[in-house]
């Protein structure tokens, strides 16, 4: 039967049914636009796994795809079905993935929501078919939690060169000079452009300015990176040029945080704003990042609305604008992070947005970049790709395990803020196992939450910007002040609250696996965690290996549930789950917390040796984890690298120590009646 029309001509909802006389197995196939990829359609329920991807995986139990180039969501209800495939596929210019349904006169109904993201979800200036965000990962150092406003250009160029040499070959790429760099007022001549405020460095710390700047971070093999914001501080610049701000009668419009508000019209934003955003391009930055852009918008050009000088609409676009200027300055190639504040607004120009206020290394401040990350998850690398803000690894040490290894595996903007030398011993090496973060995007979709409390913490919590030059401290915390920060809602006290369990579906190398993944944003009891909750299938077995542990946890699935351990507050646990084979396989590594999607580059099995593909770092050691499933191995080998094969319970620890950068591991095995004598 065809459709019976739309639901609803806006935001356009149409359904399809499917309908037979005769129960029957049939198969649907979905004929979608390039890159299109699985979304379930709606966002994860009490004691379920939020979902992310690497690769475009077709996940038991997720019903939808997503036709990015279209914004259009597809999903289907109603009958028993399974994916015919293990991934989208692409042929003909086109991407397919189809479905084995069982048919009856019971119907198969399927949703057609188009501009799903831009009509349904309220982002009204997502526009895919003309941009999409950059989809790169982003990982590197950002100078404000480091030194605030006292840096200076050694202390830039030491941290380049030392982050180059301690983190730059697991992925770190970007060093970000924030907030002090720039003299003040802004600008500081009166009747200057505002790309005068930001080109001009302040002589006493930056001598040779952003020139210096920019060569001592491509000296160290990094790309540079520079912070600015949308305020206008000179007290004579209204005066000086009327029509760059905006009037309330006689007197300057003043706004919260930004002082003076930026008129954002056609001519303004092509003398101040275009031309800053362009002069910084030609300083050779390629990661920029503009904030209290959230103040432009709702401290200035909203507040003219309430005093009647703007209308709403006049307001948002004069904002877009704003967005667009810079992005017309900074061309296609420079990375725009929009800070702070999700606005619908900075869609279409910006590549990332700040999605939480700013972080620091106290318990509040690390939940709530755990909790907005699960919140915003919907938008990421869809929209835009999600940024927490920096992660201040000087932290407790299980909060910081807990924070890189969400944002590494979620693929969020993985931004260092603390002093260099704080980057020693047991932190180097947990920010190691989290370079480079993964380019994850959403695996779900919907309505954004909010059946549990935003920002509780804000202003109540530890939340301060100092006025000194030192950096926050990290400070513990009790569970009842815990408590009083996680606020209350009616699914705190579930096995499983929200933003607290994780499964990425990573597809890589040829490789098919599950990362599922807790987070005790208060304290996790020990569960046993049904295997579907993470969107795998039951009816499979799957080997377990958690990574901070280290240890292998067995086999789970075919009805055996995943034996979680009670976690306390803070800490996290990340475990890899893979189909289990009938010979040797990989299980999990050191190198990576995805374990790995980063140095597996291929593995085969030829009938008696299993052949790992490794891109290594020469002279560091990284340890592979095997199970035999039932062989034995006999010897191992390695092109590229020195090996060490020890046995840990029903494992083997393959050490591999790279003296090349890429390596190839052969270990050969054999069934018991094959050889004479197994030791």
């Amino acid at each position: 039967h065809g459709s019976d029309g739309t639901v609803a001509s806006f935001p356009y909802t149409q359904q399809v049914y499917v309908q037979v006389d005769q129960p029957t197995a049939a198969t649907v196939e979905f004929c979608l636009s390039p890159g299109s990829v699985p979304l379930r359609p709606r966002r994860a329920g009490t004691n379920e796994a939020v979902l992310g991807l690497l690769g475009r995986p077709l996940i038991p139990g997720v019903n939808g795809l997503y036709d990015v180039a279209q914004d259009l969501l597809v999903d289907f209800h109603g009958a028993d079905w399974r994916w015919d495939q293990t991934e989208v596929t692409e042929r003909d210019g086109r991407a397919f993935a189809s479905i084995t349904v069982q048919l009856s006169q019971r119907p198969l109904y399927i949703n057609l929501r188009l501009h799903y993201y831009r009509d349904h979800l309220g982002f009204p200036r997502f526009e895919p078919w003309n941009r999409r965000p950059d989809q790169r990962a982003v990982a590197g150092w950002c100078s404000w939690e480091a030194y605030r406003r006292g840096i200076d250009h050694q202390k830039v160029s030491d941290a380049a060169k030392r982050l180059a040499r301690d983190l730059g070959p697991w992925g770190l790429r970007i060093i970000q000079v924030d907030d002090g760099f720039q003299e003040m007022p802004l600008p500081v001549r009166a009747d200057a452009s505002l790309a005068e405020a930001w080109t001009d460095c302040r002589p006493d710390a930056f001598p040779e300015g952003h020139a210096g700047i920019v060569a001592a971070i491509r000296e160290a093999g990094l790309t540079p990176g520079i912070w600015l914001n949308a305020n206008i501080t000179n007290p004579a610049f209204p005066a000086a040029q009327p029509d760059a701000v905006l009037w309330d009668g006689d007197a300057p419009l003043e706004g919260e945080w930004i002082d003076f508000v930026c008129s954002c019209t056609p001519e303004t934003l092509a003398r101040h704003v275009e031309t800053a955003f362009a002069a910084l391009r030609s300083e050779g930055y390629g990661y920029v990042k503009v904030d209290a852009i959230r103040h432009l918008l709702f401290d200035g050009l909203h507040e003219a609305v309430r005093r009647g000088l703007l209308t709403d609409a006049e307001a948002e676009d004069r904002f877009s604008a704003y967005m667009r200027a810079a992005r017309r300055g900074l061309g296609e190639d420079t990375y725009l992070l929009a800070s702070w504040g999700v606005m619908s607004e900075v869609v279409g120009a910006a590549d990332a947005c700040r999605i939480a206020m700013d972080a620091n290394p106290t318990w509040a401040g690390v939940r709530m970049q755990l909790v907005e990350t699960a919140r915003w998850w919907h938008t990421h690398r869809i929209v835009f790709t999600n940024d927490p803000d920096h992660i201040c690894a000087r932290t407790d040490p299980a909060w910081a395990r807990s924070a890189l290894s969400l944002v590494a595996l979620s693929g969020g903007l993985l931004m260092l803020s603390d002093p260099p030398e704080a980057y020693t011993g047991e932190i180097l090496r947990t920010i190691r196992a989290c370079l480079p973060p993964l380019e994850t995007r959403t695996g779900e979709t919907g309505q954004l939450r909010l059946d549990v409390p935003f920002y509780t913490w804000t202003k109540l919590h530890g939340f301060a910007v100092q006025s000194d030059e030192r950096p926050v401290r990290p400070e513990p915390v009790g569970a009842e002040e815990a408590a009083a920060i996680a606020g209350v809602y009616p699914s705190m006290d579930d096995a499983h609250p929200f933003a607290t369990l994780w499964g990425f579906h990573l597809a890589a190398a040829g490789q098919r696996w599950c990362v599922a993944a807790r987070f005790a944003t208060g304290p996790l009891a020990a569960a046993d965690v049904p295997i579907t909750a993470l969107g795998l299938d039951d009816a499979v077995r799957y080997h377990a290996f958690d990574f901070w542990e280290r240890a292998y946890v067995g086999q789970v699935g075919a009805g055996r549930p995943w034996p979680a351990r009670e976690l306390p507050l803070g800490h996290c646990q990340v475990v890899a789950l893979r189909p289990v084979t009938s010979h040797p396989q990989l299980i999990g590594s050191t190198r990576h917390v995805s374990m790995d999607a980063v140095s597996l580059r291929h593995q085969s099995w030829n009938g008696r040796t299993l052949s790992l593909r490794l891109a290594t770092i020469p002279g560091v050691c990284d340890t592979y984890y095997v199970h035999p499933n039932g062989w034995y191995l006999v010897e191992g080998d390695a092109a590229g690298a020195s090996l060490e094969v020890t046995s840990q319970g029903e494992v083997l620890a393959v050490s591999v120590t790279a003296t090349a950068p890429a390596a190839v591991v052969s270990l050969v095995f054999a069934r018991r009646d094959d050889v004479d004598d197994v030791s």
